[in-house]
């Protein structure tokens, strides 16, 4: 069975500039670090990375040899513009559920304002009772996207302010 490997990232970005390199021996003697370490570093199923001098070491010998681009400078900022993607959009879904909630409950105070005009209708008590539920509806909604800010605090996880 084929191997998940994902193109962005630092795995694939070291396994680039092996491959212009010619070897994780002429790789980890750019850095200084044992073959097995840049191995690490070119694994999928790892989660180690160069440091950022390393990095730079490793980008510039790329170019060096003859390669185009920087490999792991351009993993780094892909991964940067997927973590900002999911900050936007965890800002943006609390937008959208903020005014509906705000909708919500603005129509559910308009239904039960009418109720104190005398000689209201039972229907307009029952319209009243769903614009209330659909209001608590929302906020229950809401209520837990808030949570998720709280779960999500901490770099490069989604759902709400890092």
């Amino acid at each position: 069975m084929t191997a998940l490997r994902d193109p962005d990232g630092c795995a694939h970005a070291v396994r680039r500039i092996e491959g212009q390199l010619g070897s994780f021996e002429a790789v980890a003697a750019v850095v200084g670090r044992s073959v097995g370490c840049v191995s690490d570093w070119a694994s999928d199923k790892r989660t180690a990375c160069p440091s950022w001098a390393q990095s730079i070491a490793l980008d510039a010998a790329y170019r060096a040899a003859g390669g185009e681009g920087a490999p792991l400078y351009e993993a780094y900022g892909k991964q940067l513009d997927l973590s900002v993607k999911e900050i936007t959009a965890c800002h943006a879904a609390l937008a959208e559920q903020l005014a509906e909630a705000s909708r919500e409950v603005g129509e559910a105070l308009g239904a039960a304002m009418r109720l104190t005009v005398p000689g209201f209708s039972p229907n307009q008590a029952r319209i009243a009772d769903i614009e209330l539920d659909e209001a608590e509806t929302r906020f229950k909604s809401l209520r837990r996207l808030i949570k998720s800010f709280l779960s999500g605090a901490g770099p490069g996880k989604p759902g709400g302010a890092q």
